[in-house]
C-alpha cells in the first residue's frame, strides 16, 4: 500500500537514496532540501524527475522552525495526511575537541537533536490524531561509539539516541512508533559536508596527535579503497522494510553496518536489558522493548 513519507536532508547521501528507493516502490515522499532554487536545484530537478510524479521536493532548513513548519504543512495540505517522517538531515563536524569554538558545537547539536526534534513537533500531531504512523531516525554507529577528533558528531548521536528512545516510550500509547536506525561507515557524499573545528590553531599543542584530522581522514580513504566497499544503498533498503512492516513489528533499532556492526548491536543488546530492567522498577515495564 502506497504511503506518504516526509524525508529530511535528501539532497546527497542517504536522503537521496531513500527517497528514491521509496518512490521507486511507490511511495508518495515530500523530500526536503534547503535551497531548492539555487545550489540544490539539480538535485532538486534530479530528484522529481526521477520521481515521476511521486517526489515532491520542498524547500526546508533544519534549523529554522518556521521553515520545518511550512515545509509540513504544505506535505499535509499535499497529501492530506503523513504515514512516515524519516529524519536524515544531518553534517559531522571534525577535529579535536578544543578546536571547536561554542558556535560549532551549538550548530553540530542544532543540526543533529534540535533539527528532529524540531520535525517532530511539526509532524507528530497529525500522526498522533490518525493513532498510527512511523518515525524513522537516522543516528549512527557513532551513537553508540566513541572516536577521536568526532567527538562533537558523536555526542550529537547519542543525544538523539537519547532524545529518540525518550520519543518511542512516550509515543506507545499514541500508536504512532519510532525506530533508530544506526548506520555504520559508507563512502556517501556525507565526507564532503564535514565541517572542521574552527580555531585549527590549537591543535599545535597536541603534538603528535596535531594531524589527527588527516590520520582520520587516511582511516577513512583505506577503508573504501578495497573490493568489498559497502553499499549506501542498505541504509535506504532498511529504511524501506521499516515503512512496510506492519505496524507493531518494528524494532527499537536497526544497525546496518557490515563492518563493525555486531559491536554495535552487542551494545544496543546490552542497553535494552539496563532499560528494561530500569523502567520496571519505575512501573514502567510496559514500555520497555
Amino acid at each position: 500500500m502506497s504511503q506518504n513519507v516526509f524525508v529530511t536532508g535528501t539532497n546527497s547521501g542517504f536522503g537521496r537514496l531513500i527517497t528514491l528507493t521509496l518512490a521507486k516502490k511507490g511511495h508518495t515522499v515530500f523530500a526536503t532540501m534547503r535551497d531548492i532554487t539555487g545550489r540544490n536545484a539539480a538535485a532538486a530537478e534530479e530528484l522529481t524527475k526521477a520521481g515521476e510524479g511521486r517526489v515532491h521536493v520542498l524547500e526546508m532548513a533544519a534549523t529554522d522552525d518556521a521553515s520545518v513548519n511550512k515545509a509540513v504543512a504544505a506535505a499535509l495540505e499535499k497529501a492530506g495526511h503523513l504515514d512516515v517522517v524519516v529524519n536524515n538531515a544531518g553534517y559531522a563536524s571534525l577535529g579535536l575537541e578544543e578546536t571547536l569554538t561554542s558556535e560549532d558545537l551549538l550548530r553540530q547539536y542544532d543540526v543533529n537533536v534540535v533539527g528532529p526534534h524540531r520535525v517532530l513537533r511539526a509532524a507528530l500531531p497529525s500522526l498522533r490524531a490518525r493513532g498510527k504512523g512511523l518515525v524513522v531516525q537516522i543516528s549512527s554507529a557513532l551513537g553508540r561509539l566513541v572516536f577521536p577528533v568526532m567527538g562533537a558528531y558523536g555526542s550529537s548521536k547519542f543525544a538523539l539516541e537519547a532524545l529518540s528512545e525518550a520519543y518511542r516510550y512516550e509515543l506507545k500509547a499514541t500508536g504512532v512508533e519510532l525506530t533508530i536506525v544506526q548506520p555504520g561507515a559508507f563512502p556517501t557524499e556525507f565526507g564532503q559536508k564535514l565541517a572542521v573545528g574552527g580555531e585549527q590553531e590549537r591543535a599545535q599543542g597536541y603534538g603528535p596527535f596535531a594531524n589527527a584530522v588527516e590520520m582520520m581522514g587516511k582511516s577513512f580513504e583505506k577503508m573504501f579503497s578495497g573490493d568489498n566497499v559497502p553499499s549506501p544503498q542498505l541504509v535506504a533498503d532498511a529504511v524501506l522494510t521499516l515503512v512496510e512492516a506492519s505496524a507493531g513489528s518494528r524494532p527499537a533499532r536497526v544497525v546496518v553496518d557490515p563492518t563493525s556492526g555486531p559491536v554495535t548491536e552487542g551494545l544496543n543488546k546490552a542497553h535494552a536489558e539496563v532499560q528494561k530492567h530500569l523502567l520496571a522498577g519505575m512501573g514502567m515495564g510496559n514500555l520497555a522493548d
